[in-house]
């Protein structure tokens, strides 16, 4: 049930934030087998001073692998184990004499094959990153990777490390396999809010990172955020109650907007706001990476947060559109922030913020149900392909454009072409909802840009606002909102034919396109089990070219 911030009292509002401190689980739930749960997933709000205290052994194991010759570092993760190495690697880049950071979180057989063209395997070290242990993508990249080190290197386990929990079957296959490093994280964590533990802290300083700095920046905001610090003094307050009084009166498109030098950090925020408050068809929608517009442009379902770096010159950054969109009644929240390596104590701000977003909503933040039934879908579709030699999807043929395409049961009756199936889904697209561009595809800065124009198109002409994440990756971490969060939504799935055949994964039976491919049809029905609106297109292999004809075809039909 909603708690709008606006009907509790100072006093009441501190006391939310003392139990949070306190690890207290019936903030977020009544039921004892879920508190049970809740207690469980609470480490993050103690980790920090632990892990300032690894510092020194994290930075002797990251200057023995820059000292060992190695020049490339490859992570295999997904989720909570890959998004802050990215953003790290992004914002930071490799410190000079460092390893240069590959962060592999996708099935996508281009993908992986031009990484492994590009890397010698003798001077590269792969991090086997997986909270579980026993996430598919990360066991087929591991697979893959493996079975080329055991014909490249003597003693290929020296060329592999892990980082994950106690007792997973990670922690047994780095033993048996004489990994040359292993990392326990505190059980106690989820993946979502493991920034600041060993899966955020560990790749960092192997790309020369000073994580010292980012973990005192954490350490500031703690204690800023405190529970002795006074609700209308604390960050955590002020921000958890903008949010919350927008989450409560229907203002859950939060628009997260950061200078370009600090701009990835949009991409790690979206999976923990999204994975966690996405759920009971309520939640908060983080709009990431859209153009900016003109107020009257926007629905009034929108919120806006923006990250200002202190060093971004005012011409060129986004104050002035700050200034316009609160002359138009929009909720805006500015973040000032000093340095790039405050972002540490962002990490922990957005943590403590979330949940107080997720106490307002009546919400948990930390289970993701709908993730796991998407990952029961490709299972069911892998062994369908596996028993029948064919995927279980049934394309139909645009007569005009020539683009396969599969609608979703509740706009199956739009036989009449793609025009008129992407028409009538966006005719009862409201304003307030959103429209989801999900690419099964190789990363790349040019297909970013094509959908990024059909996002600004979709926005003007339908006044709603758009989403964009490449699968898998989207599935373990906005994935959670697209089905579990507000129901008005609609998306669009992209996957591509082969234009050769891929060899077998070792161990999998099917090739990284056919995971990656049942990955995209598994959340198709996932999405369709929810009841949402969804539409699987199915590009040419050339997929840069059946894009820009897709592109054509979506705009018609937004005109229409």
């Amino acid at each position: 049930m909603n708690v709008h911030p606006g009907h509790l009292t100072e006093e009441q509002k501190q006391e939310v934030l003392k139990r949070i401190w306190n690890e207290d689980p019936s903030v977020w739930s009544d039921d004892a087998e879920v508190q049970e749960k809740i207690r469980n997933r609470l480490g993050w709000l103690r980790c920090v001073p632990d892990m300032r205290s690894k510092v020194d052994e994290i930075k002797e194991f990251a200057r023995q692998v820059k000292e060992s010759g190695i020049t490339d570092i490859v992570l295999l993760g997904m989720g909570g184990s890959s998004l802050c190495p990215l953003v790290c690697s992004q914002i930071f880049g490799s410190a000079p004499g460092y390893p240069w950071l590959t962060v592999l979180d996708t099935t996508d057989p281009k993908v992986i094959q031009e990484t492994q063209e590009r890397i010698d395997i003798k001077d590269t070290l792969f991090i086997v990153s997986s909270k579980s242990g026993s996430t598919i993508e990360v066991k087929a990249l591991f697979n893959h990777f493996w079975s080329i080190a055991e014909k490249t290197v003597e003693n290929p386990g020296n060329h592999f490390m892990a980082i994950t929990d106690r007792g997973t079957p990670l922690e047994e296959l780095a033993a048996e396999r004489n990994f040359l490093k292993t990392f326990i994280n505190p059980s106690d964590i989820g993946g979502r809010f493991s920034a600041l533990s060993y899966f955020g802290l560990v790749p960092a300083a192997l790309i020369g990172m000073e994580i010292g700095e980012l973990l005192r920046s954490a350490a500031d905001m703690m204690k800023k955020c405190g529970p002795e610090i006074p609700w209308s003094k604390n960050p955590a307050g002020l921000m958890g109650e903008f949010l919350g009084t927008c989450a409560t009166m229907a203002r859950d498109k939060l628009t997260l907007l950061a200078d370009p030098a600090i701009k990835p950090l949009c991409l790690w925020i979206e999976q923990l706001v999204a994975e966690s408050t996405g759920k009971e068809t309520r939640g908060m929608v983080p709009i990431v990476g859209e153009t900016t517009g003109i107020p009257s442009f926007y629905g009034s379902e929108r919120s806006f947060v923006y990250m200002r770096l202190k060093s971004t010159p005012e011409e060129v950054s986004l104050d002035a559109f700050i200034r316009e969109l609160a002359e138009a009644d929009f909720p805006a929240y500015v973040i000032k922030v000093t340095d790039q390596y405050e972002i540490g104590g962002l990490f922990f701000l957005w943590e403590l913020v979330t949940t107080l977003i997720c106490y307002f909503q009546g919400l948990n933040p930390f289970d993701e149900p709908d993730v796991l039934l998407a990952k029961t879908k490709t299972a069911e579709v892998i062994e369908f392909y596996k028993t029948e030699g064919k995927m279980p999807v049934n394309f139909w043929v645009d007569p005009q454009s020539k683009i396969t395409f599969k609608p979703s049961k509740l706009i199956a009756a739009s036989m009449k072409g793609l025009t008129r199936t992407l028409r009538d889904m966006l005719l009862v697209l409201p304003t307030w909802g959103y429209l989801g561009f999900l690419p099964y595809l190789p990363y790349d800065p040019e297909l970013d840009d094509l959908i990024l124009g059909m996002r600004h198109m979709i926005r003007q002409e339908r006044g709603c606002a758009t989403v964009m994440g490449y699968g898998p990756r989207y599935l373990h971490s906005a994935g959670q909102a697209y089905k579990g969060g507000p129901i008005s939504a609609g998306f669009i799935i992209f996957t591509r034919k082969r234009n050769v055949d891929y060899p077998e994964i070792p161990g999998f039976g099917i090739s990284f396109w056919h995971m990656q491919f049942a990955q995209a049809a598994g959340d198709f029905q996932a999405m369709e089990e929810r009841g949402k609106r969804v539409v699987h297109v199915h590009l040419p292999s050339d997929y840069m070219l059946g894009m820009k004809s897709f592109a054509k075809v979506l705009s018609r039909a937004a005109r229409l």
